[in-house]
């Protein structure tokens, strides 16, 4: 078993500058299965690095509300050639129900370092949920489908203060 003092777990994150690229995007319901989030092929390249041909991995830091560390795992980008999906698994655990009213979980993700990412999830209902959804119509969407758009942390911070990606 993993020491989560040795591994980092609960500490407070390294302080961000927020000049750092943030994708905030909505998480489709992929049949059940959507913490395998789907990303089109230009979100997979521009802001996660990773391509059909890199066999690199990212590293993903799931931040609890009060900017803690809950989470530290090692990803790779799924890509389907049947489908031309592109997609990276997250910890949701516990994973909370999808909404059954249209609306659709919001990830927000912010680049730490190259290769090393930050997020939280947002649910409808959660205080946050209505600033994030501001924040996604603000401006145009990359590629088709569910809404999703690269900013700033800066940019994150201004529609959500409480956001706590940025370390202490």
């Amino acid at each position: 078993m993993t020491n989560p003092a040795a591994s980092g777990i609960g500490n407070t994150p390294s302080l961000l500058t927020g000049t750092e690229p943030a994708l905030v995007a909505e998480v489709p319901g992929a049949g059940g299965r959507w913490k395998q989030v789907h990303f089109n092929i230009d979100v997979m390249r521009r802001f996660f690095h990773l391509g059909q041909s890199n066999a690199s991995s990212v590293t993903l830091e799931r931040i609890g509300p009060a900017g803690t560390l809950v989470s530290r795992t090692s990803r790779q980008l799924v890509f389907s050639t049947a489908n031309s999906n592109s997609k990276l698994e997250f910890d949701f655990d516990p994973l909370p129900a999808y909404p059954s009213d249209g609306q659709r979980p919001i990830l927000v993700v912010v680049e730490a370092s190259y290769l090393n990412f930050r997020f939280r999830l947002e649910m409808p209902g959660n205080p946050a949920y209505t600033s994030l959804r501001s924040l996604l119509t603000a401006g145009p969407s990359i590629g088709n489908g569910v809404n999703r758009r690269i900013v700033t942390l800066d940019e994150v911070e201004a529609f959500w203060p409480e956001a706590q990606l940025r370390g202490q």
